[in-house]
């Protein structure tokens, strides 16, 4: 391998990079001989390469667009400090862990941050350009077993609903419910509710065909309970009639949008997050740093403790890996038990003073 601090000035900075990111199939269309990838090409073209080596080789869309705006940010800290990408060392990885958590992001977001910066370097070991991933022994973690904590309660969620069964309108009225029963009593998330369209419903067999966040074009069915069946008619039963719904070619988008420049168009993930975020302050229950993906953890956790059954749990949230599922119970046994009781020195949980 070549000195590539020889050339750390050919490398464009972050701004140069191209605004639309290649897709899968376009980088197909353009190989290059593996002897031809020098370390600058590589970080000027990574994402042509990093498809092929992150999520079995069809990352969608989303994925694609999150590693590479986190290996961007990462590119661009290494060119503020004259450093070519790939000859950081372990030392200047853990000066970049530092600038992430400097940088107050949530603490799965800088975990996605190194995920994105380890498939870098994991794609530049397969392409023969480094030998070691200077990432192996740094890493950031996940808030995920903390933020397993941060749930609402049924009542919490019923307070919820009162705040948007206030509302006079009956479009947002239903369709700020159904949001908010689609996340928190059927656990979808955030992308999945942003991503129905009306073409997904099965009205005949009360099933909901689910775009999941991973590979464009994978669909799971969920199978909602009578009560968001209900919601969910009475919300289309309320969309204005006097105004055409955007369609997007074939496709109906579900839960619409009421803002003046996107009306009747389907509503964008910061809508969603909107919504939701004001009916919490609203309640009350709104805090820093946490995101409605709390919704889907209420749901998990409120379901396991209502059927103790892991496996009910992992279908409905459609967890592949029932570890991950297994949490929830971990959580909810942790919360029950209070193994400590018998260290308490001989007072009683009544006792006062």
């Amino acid at each position: 391998m070549k000195n590539v601090n020889d050339n750390v000035n050919k490398i464009p900075s972050i701004e140069s990079a191209p605004a639309v990111l290649p897709t899968f199939q376009n980088a197909l269309a353009r190989p290059v001989e593996a002897a031809a990838i020098t370390p600058d090409y590589f970080v000027q073209h990574y994402a042509t390469f990093l498809p092929r080596y992150i999520a079995h080789g069809n990352p969608s869309k989303n994925t694609m667009h999150s590693y590479c705006s986190w290996i961007d940010h990462f590119i661009g800290w290494c060119l503020d400090n004259k450093q070519h990408p790939l000859a950081v060392t372990d030392y200047q990885l853990r000066l970049f862990r530092e600038h992430l958590l400097e940088s107050h992001y949530q603490p799965d977001t800088n975990h996605t941050a190194f995920m994105a910066v380890r498939s870098f370097f994991a794609t530049a070991i397969h392409l023969g350009l480094i030998s070691v991933n200077p990432c192996q022994e740094v890493s950031v973690p996940s808030a995920t077993s903390h933020n397993l904590l941060n749930f609402y309660s049924q009542e919490q969620m019923t307070k919820i609903c009162s705040i948007f069964e206030q509302e006079e309108n009956l479009f947002l009225r239903y369709r700020n419910m159904l949001i908010l029963y689609l996340m928190g009593v059927e656990g979808m998330r955030n992308i999945e509710v942003h991503r129905l369209c009306r073409e997904d419903v099965r009205w005949d067999i009360k099933v909901i065909m689910v775009r999941g966040k991973g590979a464009a074009g994978r669909m799971d069915p969920i199978y909602p309970c009578a009560e968001t069946f209900a919601l969910l008619q009475a919300y289309i039963d309320a969309i204005p009639s006097d105004k055409e719904i955007k369609k997007e070619g074939a496709l109906t988008p579900l839960i619409l949008s009421d803002s003046r420049n996107n009306s009747l168009g389907r509503i964008s993930r910061n809508g969603l997050r909107y919504i939701m975020n004001n009916a919490l302050r609203l309640a009350g229950l709104k805090h820093e740093g946490q995101s409605c993906h709390i919704l889907r953890h209420s749901c998990g956790t409120n379901l396991y403790q209502q059927t103790k059954d892991l496996r009910v749990v992992q279908e409905t949230l459609r967890h592949r890996d029932p570890k991950i599922t297994a949490r929830y119970a971990h959580v909810n046994q942790q919360m029950s038990n209070r193994v400590t009781s018998g260290l308490a020195l001989g007072r009683r949980q009544d006792d006062k003073g």
